[in-house]
């Protein structure tokens, strides 16, 4: 029988020097006389199998070259090889007296990078072919479920990964321990080389970069001890060469940062300067931070949108046009690159300077947070900032103690959109979950989508999901559960997103900390309840705490019992929240007043 050594390509069919050496490696070191066969993922769509043309149409790139690996081994048999392993000793005593041959990387994970068949059909490749087909549909809405090394685990039910040898299994496979084909570690440079080896592992050897090749070969000549001890000191040198090459550093900084957008965005901050002539006060706030931005808009008159200012020019430009233009107060909402120079330099000129910080402590651990409120601390400690405002309640204590003078504010929703409400099907109960990223673990999102999955034992409707931004892991997590989603992939502006809340049922906000989140004030602007996480003061101390408020945020069954309670006792809910809006009116306008220190009357949003 005619023995074939496969090979995956690129769709051209191309192959590097690099590759074609270590296939070469294979074609002279085996004794049988083997049959190099090259083969692509657009192959998958030609051979005359359904259901490889199905695996070829899910797009998943991995799956479908595993699949195709197996695939060809099990039409075939023979021996499948990645293109970046090279054979340095003789393999054909591993092959005697087995059907089939494999090996487990230095994770002790089986790694079918490697993977011989004596013939086509065998127990393992039959075996994993029907897996496929079974898990084909789970498959489609998550990968994980038509993962290659988890098949083969699981269909070699006798292979124990704790063994550090060669295993002689059941139906004549054979798996080896990982310095027979694996003795390269993930970084490159960790050698595990044995008298067993028979194969280098070059994985990632297309992906290092000279940089790369160049630290792997150093740590290869000089051994681990003596390759730390030099890349310390490379690392102190070119911090050194980093402190003389600064100002050349923060010219291209600028450069970069100062697009056609940054400056249309400063001339107009400068002419929304000139129209608050001889006017009090003024608030700046960044547009990129649109929470931020819908907070302040909300809360004070005469915003002025304005982002980092990245020169010494910039910085007096604005300086200048607040003087000129008789400013006696400039509140900073948020706080961003640029605005404490300003503030110093507003501080000479005898203009008072307070800030409104949005975030909390537990913020902090994003770095740009906590660079500018240390900035904030900094600039308060020197009195150049009179007056620090914030409106997560909880951590006014703890400035205060600090000797700061600090203040509290309400976040207000006091919009006046015309929503489109739309109503829905009574045969389908739609959910919100707006404003949590996937990617933000902070955002909680998969708990809430959990407790909706639970809602399927409750009511006798169908449930949809409107989740913006939706990602496409929320996207197969619902599938998975058996829940339909609806949403958009992108962020969208405020009345749109409004639009949306104002559909639902219900809407979810049970994220891990807040400091005082304007979503679900909105949810109830649109008439619609939204629970949240105990991490903010809003209804605190008040019976919407007990239908809103969920104590254990990263428990599904937990958000689910409060889901229920909320929408059985709606039209009470409703009714309490009104009274908490008029009352979180008139109290966050005498807040606002005092804090601006405004003498006589105004008329205040």
């Amino acid at each position: 029988m005619k023995k074939y050594i496969h090979c995956f390509v690129k769709e051209n069919h191309s192959v590097s020097n690099f590759e074609q050496k270590c296939i070469n490696s294979w074609i002279k070191k085996l004794s049988n006389n083997f049959e190099v066969k090259y083969w692509t993922i657009e192959d998958l769509n030609n051979f005359n199998d359904n259901f490889a043309k199905k695996i070829y149409s899910l797009g998943i790139y991995e799956v479908r070259k595993k699949f195709l690996e197996l695939y060809v081994l099990y039409n075939y048999g023979g021996l499948y090889i990645d293109t970046n392993l090279e054979l340095v000793a003789n393999i054909d005593d591993l092959f005697k007296d087995c059907n089939t041959l494999l090996g487990v990387d230095e994770r002790n994970n089986i790694n079918p990078s490697i993977w011989y068949e004596s013939k086509p059909r065998s127990y393992l490749t039959t075996k994993l072919y029907k897996k496929y087909k079974e898990n084909f549909e789970k498959g489609k809405c998550n990968s994980y479920y038509l993962d290659m090394s988890l098949l083969l685990e699981e269909c070699i039910e006798d292979f124990d990964p704790t063994k550090q040898c060669i295993q002689n299994l059941d139906n004549n496979i054979r798996i080896c321990s990982y310095d027979y084909f694996y003795p390269y570690s993930f970084d490159g440079h960790t050698k595990n080389k044995t008298n067993n080896t028979r194969v280098l592992n070059y994985f990632h050897y297309d992906y290092i970069t000279p940089k790369g090749k160049l630290k792997n070969l150093i740590y290869s000549i000089t051994g681990e001890t003596i390759a730390t001890m030099f890349f310390k000191l490379f690392k102190y040198l070119k911090n050194i060469m980093n402190y003389i090459l600064k100002p050349l550093i923060n010219y291209k900084h600028h450069k970069t940062k100062n697009t056609k957008e940054h400056q249309v965005l400063v001339k107009s901050a400068l002419k929304k300067i000139d129209g608050y002539h001889d006017k009090y006060y003024v608030v700046f706030h960044n547009p990129e931070f649109t929470g931020v931005s819908n907070a302040t808009i909300e809360l004070f008159e005469n915003c002025i949108p304005c982002g980092e200012l990245i020169s010494k020019s910039e910085i007096k430009m604005i300086a200048d046009a607040l003087i000129k233009n008789n400013i006696k107060e400039v509140v900073f909402s948020g706080f961003c690159i640029g605005w404490a120079s300003l503030a110093k330099l507003l501080y000479k000129n005898n203009i008072i300077c307070k800030t409104y910080f949005h975030g909390s402590h537990s913020q902090y651990g994003d770095v740009y947070g906590w660079k500018m409120n240390k900035q904030i601390f900094e600039l308060e400690r020197k009195h150049i900032v009179e007056e620090m405002a914030f409106c997560k309640k909880s951590i006014i204590g703890f400035y205060k103690d600090k000797g700061c003078n600090v203040t509290f504010l309400r976040n207000l929703v006091n919009i006046n959109y015309k929503i489109k409400k739309v109503k829905h099907s009574n045969d389908i109960f739609r959910v919100g979950v707006y404003a949590v990223q996937t990617t933000n673990w902070k955002k909680n999102v998969f708990s809430s989508l959990g407790a909706v999955a639970l809602m399927k034992n409750v009511l006798n409707k169908k449930i949809v999901v409107d989740i913006v931004p939706k990602s496409n892991i929320a996207n197969d997590f619902m599938q998975i559960l058996g829940i339909d989603t609806d949403g958009i992939e992108t962020a969208i502006k405020r009345e749109k997103l409004l639009e949306r809340m104002s559909k639902c049922d219900i809407n979810l906000y049970v994220t891990y900390t807040e400091c005082a989140p304007m979503l679900p004030l909105e949810s109830f602007y649109v008439g619609v309840p939204c629970l949240t996480g105990n991490n903010h003061h809003y209804f605190h101390d008040s019976k919407l705490e007990n239908y809103l408020v969920v104590d254990n945020e990263n428990n599904p069954e937990d958000i689910r019992e409060k889901i229920i309670k909320c929408i059985d006792n709606k039209d009470k809910v409703m009714e309490l929240y009104t009274e908490f809006k008029d009352n979180n009116l008139i109290e966050g306008k005498k807040l606002v007043k005092k804090y601006l220190n405004i003498k006589g009357e105004r008329n205040e949003k």
